[in-house]
């Protein structure tokens, strides 16, 4: 959907207005889609360009999350964090998506590492306004969970004092005027529209509803992290709740630090009634260091070669297993596309029978598309004639297959392992 969205600005040249198949679309904040869009202009438009941005800030993260842990811990700790987060199958998986949780992520992870030297060195406090900024134009009002944590923190280390610092206020100031104007115009411009897309829908009704069907009870994040957070879930049940334990027992403003940062995000996701797996991306970097503070203490840099051949046969057996660089968004939808593009005219429509992927045949074909969902919508498509349609072997032949098409004088166009294009005979 992203890359669809990138994909129009690209070619129509209107970077204001975001749109998809021509539609305005205010799902998401600019800032994610105009980079993007921007690497379709240098590169050209193909899923390299697409998930370029994604793959930058997974990077950027793995970096961050060095320097983060070298400050708050030691330098050793921070080398296995890093070497944690960038091994972790769930975090490589979702940074290499076109999708905006590894840009968040990468903007709050940089916004918290600011804060942290900003106690120290204030001027750091304006740069972590600026993520802050960034990370709201990026996936709007879920970069704002920076704020309680750091709040958390600085009640429980008794750093209360930085948050009336000028240069804090700065921050908030900067971080404002960054995130502000561009939903300022769409607000004064398309108000009903903007507030019941980018309002309503995606901030009450997601936190207050499960949307689309994305429901779950209380422990689905539990489930996540014991599902999708390999290999290091064993030590991270252990280190996490130890490192909420010690916070209170020791209270080191380092564990705090942490300690806070991932039990409140995760906490606050766990409440939202909407969800979905790569929630828990922005958890990730603070989890890992967990995770590295007792490989640390088992491991010592005395043993640095050793750990760097024991993270090399980790991802050795762990890529094959997780199938990590394996995974293809919408194959079937990607082989049959020339054939959609060859066979409906631009700007009109394809049909998709009981298969819920439009934005991947707007990304892939460059055509709008109608879903069909039952044998009725489909006859009632076919009565009016012209039907253009993709259709999956399994509900081809549930309707009859081949006697089906005879009856209703369609046949098939082309075809792309089990996807089926069919259309109406002249």
């Amino acid at each position: 959907m992203y890359a669809s969205v990138a994909k129009e600005i690209a070619q129509g040249g209107d970077w204001l207005h975001l749109r998809l198949d021509g539609q305005l679309w205010f799902d998401k904040p600019p800032l994610g889609i105009w980079v993007t869009a921007f690497f379709y202009q240098l590169f050209g438009i193909h899923e390299f360009s697409a998930r370029l941005f994604s793959a930058l800030c997974g990077t950027g993260t793995v970096i961050t999350t060095y320097f983060l842990g070298r400050q708050l811990l030691n330098r050793w700790t921070g080398f296995i964090g890093a070497l944690v987060l960038l091994s972790s199958s769930h975090f490589i998986l979702f940074t290499r998506f076109g999708m905006l949780d590894a840009p968040l992520t990468f903007f709050m992870t940089l916004a918290l590492y600011f804060f942290w030297l900003g106690q120290d060195r204030n001027r750091y406090l304006i740069f972590s306004g600026v993520m802050i900024g960034l990370a709201v134009l990026t996936k709007s009002f879920a970069a704002l969970l920076v704020f309680p944590v750091i709040w958390i923190y600085a009640w429980l280390a008794d750093r209360l004092n930085v948050l009336g610092r000028s240069s804090y206020w700065i921050g908030v100031m900067i971080a404002a005027a960054i995130a502000l104007p561009w939903n300022l115009y769409e607000l004064i411009t398309h108000h009903d529209l903007f507030v019941s897309s980018a309002v309503t829908k995606h901030v009450f009704s997601r936190v207050f509803h499960a949307l689309e069907g994305h429901d779950g009870n209380w422990y689905y994040y539990v489930r996540v992290l014991v599902n999708k957070y390999h290999p290091w879930i064993l030590p991270a049940v252990v280190t996490a709740p130890y490192f909420l334990w010690r916070a209170f027992r020791s209270r080191e403003r380092e564990i705090i630090f942490l300690a806070s940062w991932m039990f409140f995000i995760f906490a606050a996701f766990t409440l939202i009634q909407t969800k979905l797996s790569w929630y828990l991306l922005p958890t990730y970097p603070a989890l890992s260091l967990s995770v590295a503070y007792a490989l640390s203490r088992l491991f010592r840099e005395k043993y640095t070669l050793f750990v760097r051949l024991m993270f090399l046969v980790v991802m050795a057996l762990h890529v094959p297993y997780s199938h990590i660089f394996d995974y293809d968004y919408s194959p079937l939808i990607k082989g049959i596309a020339p054939a959609v593009r060859a066979g409906v005219l631009r700007g009109n429509a394809v049909s998709l029978y009981n298969y819920h992927e439009s934005p991947a045949v707007s990304f892939y074909a460059g055509r709008p598309s109608v879903y069909l969902d039952s044998p009725e919508a489909l006859n009632q498509k076919i009565s009016e004639g012209g039907l253009r349609c993709l259709i999956v072997d399994r509900d081809l032949e549930a309707l009859g297959g081949r006697l089906f098409l005879a009856k209703r004088n369609l046949e098939v166009k082309a075809s792309f392992e089990t996807m089926r294009f069919i259309v109406s005979k002249r």
